[in-house]
């Protein structure tokens, strides 16, 4: 199964932690449970000021606003996706994630670009 997850992050401490956290709870999400955490991050630009009034780093996973204002850690980050998991299993319908459908059946976003 295929999770989307974005990243609004700043060009503060805190964002960088999460980002890096999202990427270590990837990992074990594929080694673990077969889920692909496809991470987008996406660069406000903000000053570490400005990232506190704007409460970065926010954490959107599968359409849901999963963490606001701090860096989720690894663990979090996996419980969250589990439990986002079991709740759409079963569903007839789960939400469309915000990529281009082409890049699925890839590993990555630059393997994607090479088709």
């Amino acid at each position: 199964m295929l999770v989307e997850a974005v990243a609004l992050i700043g060009l503060d401490h805190t964002s960088s932690i999460a980002l890096d956290n999202l990427k270590k709870a990837s990992e074990e999400l594929i080694r673990k449970h077969g889920i692909r955490l496809l991470i987008i991050p996406f660069n406000t630009w903000s000053n570490d000021v400005e990232a506190v009034i704007k409460s970065l780093p926010t954490v959107i996973i599968g359409g849901i606003k999963a963490f606001s204002g701090y860096a989720p850690s690894v663990e979090e980050i996996v419980d969250f996706v589990i439990k986002y998991v079991k709740r759409s299993t079963g569903k007839k319908e789960l939400r469309e994630a915000l990529i281009p459908a082409a890049i699925f059946g890839h590993e990555t976003l630059a393997d994607a670009a090479t088709v």
